[in-house]
């Protein structure tokens, strides 16, 4: 007796049929579906928000345009359209999602294109690389928001929904690869889009077949069997190139932890120390570069090193030591300081070099003003004598004839012994 009380009380704890507010849930994914006006702006506003924290590395940013962003709507209703068997609702959803997505990546791409802040940030760069996880992100998502949305009470679930399953950054992210053309991050970021999309869409879908909302259109048993083949074989599809990343990260992860272990517990060295390891994983080649400063290693001590490798499942061929001695680092040193120091000496002799043009010029200069002065005196028709590069130029205060012009040419050279030197005329305007 006390076994069935019990167990009733936990079948109606989980029983999703008690307050589901059938009615309600119907207007508010219709209403929801439709891109408007006012739908389509914010749509832009948000992902330029979105664009932004991702540019300037901003997590609050990037959260706030993911709670005003109006992307759930067509998700949603592509997954209680095909749930209800309403496929004029769900060619709607579809076409607005598409609208939607067509708006984010234009909107994303000129944003990134005008953006001086090229540099991919770490929250861009976490939107390129969807695995298996991100899967159970968008299903578990996706099945809270349909659950918050149904509920007579509203719960403060939804906005939680749209911060986890994040619709908007990996649009934005791709945009990103659009405006730069790299093909890999866009790629990589709209494959996350679309995981979250589907299993957001499959998690609604299955709600509805729960809890048994009333079908539009009642279809035989084998035309349902169909349609469910086809939401499992779009989900499969979906999941398997995300099953590779998290295959491939968990290797990535396990050969940086092993690698690790190895460098902190056996590349120990008297009278040297590890100054920087570098640990990479690829697909068809691993390698952990290890900079030793110090005392020089023995080669018949790497090799102990490498004949250990086996027991952290670590291939020996990937280990490459760099070593730098106490020695070389002064002898380092020294070659910077004499570059510095000659550097320094080549400034100074410029510097002098400098200093005694200088001193010519205002030399030359006061010996030209006290020419000048005499040939004022020699002929009150000159104003000034300029200097210029192949010869020297006597200005006129009016026009002068050409005994004149000869001899103040006659004077300016045996004054300046220069027999034949260039002398050139010009009046003054």
């Amino acid at each position: 007796m006390l076994g069935n009380k019990f167990v009733s009380r936990v079948v109606a704890l989980f029983d999703l049929n008690q307050d589901t507010d059938y009615l309600q849930t119907d207007a508010s994914i219709r209403k929801n579906v439709d891109f408007r006006s006012a739908n389509s702006w914010t749509l832009v506003f948000a992902i330029f928000i979105a664009s932004v924290g991702l540019n300037i590395n901003s997590t609050a940013v990037i959260i706030g345009a993911m709670l005003i962003s109006p992307l759930m709507g067509p998700i949603i209703g592509v997954g209680y359209g095909l749930g209800i068997n309403d496929f004029q609702l769900l060619r709607r959803a579809l076409n607005n999602l598409l609208i939607a997505v067509g708006i984010s990546l234009v909107t994303s791409t000129i944003y990134f294109m005008l953006s001086p802040l090229s540099e991919a940030q770490s929250e861009l760069l976490a939107r390129t690389s969807p695995t298996f996880y991100d899967v159970l992100i968008a299903l578990f998502g996706g099945a809270t928001g349909i659950v918050a949305l149904s509920r007579k009470e509203k719960s403060n679930a939804i906005p939680g929904v749209a911060i986890a399953t994040a619709l908007m950054p990996p649009l934005c992210t791709a945009g990103y690869g659009l405006a730069n053309l790299n093909m890999s991050y866009f790629f990589g970021a709209f494959y996350l889009f679309v995981i979250n999309s589907v299993f957001i869409a499959i998690s609604t879908y299955v709600f509805v077949r729960l809890v048994r909302f009333t079908k539009v259109k009642y279809t035989g048993h084998l035309k349902q069997q169909l349609i469910d083949r086809w939401v499992m074989l779009c989900a499969g599809l979906v999941i398997v190139p995300s099953l590779i990343f998290a295959w491939f990260l968990m290797k990535e992860t396990s050969f940086k932890v092993r690698a690790k272990k190895f460098i902190e517990q056996e590349l120990v060295f008297p009278g040297s120390v590890v100054l920087n390891k570098k640990i990479k994983y690829s697909f068809d080649k691993q390698s952990i570069v290890v900079t030793i400063v110090g005392e020089k290693v023995k080669e018949d001590l790497i090799l102990l090193f490498k004949q250990k490798m086996p027991l952290y499942n670590l291939d020996p061929s990937s280990l490459e030591l760099k070593q730098v001695s106490f020695e070389d680092q002064i002898n380092r040193k020294l070659s910077q300081q004499k570059v510095v120091t000659d550097q320094i000496a080549l400034l100074e002799i410029n510097n002098k070099v400098l200093q005694s043009r200088l001193e010519l010029q205002e030399k030359n200069l006061i010996i030209m003003q006290g020419i000048a002065m005499e040939l004022g005196i020699f002929s009150p028709k000159i104003k000034d004598l300029l200097r210029v590069q192949d010869g020297y130029t006597l200005v006129w205060k009016r026009n002068s004839n050409k005994k004149e012009k000869k001899r103040a040419e006659a004077f300016l050279r045996q004054r300046l012994t220069e027999p034949k030197m260039i002398i050139y005329h010009v009046s003054e305007i």
